[in-house]
């Protein structure tokens, strides 16, 4: 189980960007993913061979609403050892720091 934030931005849109936020989110839930929404992007969870289908599904997102250019940022944490899911890292953060 693997763990991908994706961040895409926009450029040239104007300052806010949150309606292309809310675009991809909405193909996010199409397709069934498991996310959750950060200040700086999206997490999504799965094995990395369905994430990177998945991120070639909804890549075209924001220039099918309108975007020219997008600046797009992939972090992949592939853990092999045991399975990992979206938040086990905060819990166990909060877990050693109550």
């Amino acid at each position: 189980m693997a763990l991908l934030q994706l961040t895409m931005i926009p450029m040239g849109e104007g300052v806010s960007v949150g309606e292309y936020v809310v675009d991809i989110q909405k193909s996010l839930q199409r397709e069934g993913a498991t996310f959750r929404l950060n200040d700086m992007g999206t997490v999504i969870e799965g094995e990395v061979q369905d994430l990177l289908q998945l991120l070639g599904k909804i890549y075209e997102t924001p220039f099918h609403f309108g975007a020219v250019r997008v600046i797009t940022q992939i972090v992949i944490d592939d853990r092999r050892d045991k399975e990992v899911h979206i938040g086990d890292k905060i819990l166990s953060v909060t877990q050693k720091n109550p």
